[in-house]
């Protein structure tokens, strides 16, 4: 089956992926006032259930984590193979964080499972 999103899928495989790896902590870093600014529009509580579309290495997601606590769940998509794993590596494991390799464009996400839909900066490749 071919993906609607083939190029971006490869780049974010590839090349761009790579660099955001290498360049995380600082891209993390100059991006946190717009990563901080919406989340606090999207004001999750604790308990919510929320999917951060485009993830990235997981700063939002976890960001997100904090405020919905134990009793609530991220799940982070992103279509990067190394932006999910370098995520993994970053979540500590008592956090209700989870990250799936994923194009939310066309995953077969359950339908009602989650209260907020977060993006960063991801929805803008849509």
């Amino acid at each position: 089956m071919a993906e609607r999103n083939a190029d971006q899928i490869a780049d974010w495989n590839g090349r761009s992926g790579e660099r955001w790896v290498t360049y995380q902590t600082r891209l993390d870093a100059m991006l946190a006032v717009f990563g901080e600014a919406a989340i606090e529009a999207a004001a999750p509580g604790p308990g919510e259930r929320v999917l951060d579309v485009g993830c990235g290495a997981g700063a939002s997601s976890l960001a997100l984590a904090a405020r919905v606590g134990a009793g609530g769940q991220v799940l982070g998509v992103d279509i990067s193979e190394a932006l999910i794993d370098r995520a993994r590596t970053l979540a500590p494991q008592e956090i209700p964080a989870l990250f799936q390799v994923a194009d939310a464009g066309s995953a077969a996400l359950p339908q009602g499972a989650f209260d907020i839909l977060f993006s960063r900066f991801g929805v803008m490749f849509f």
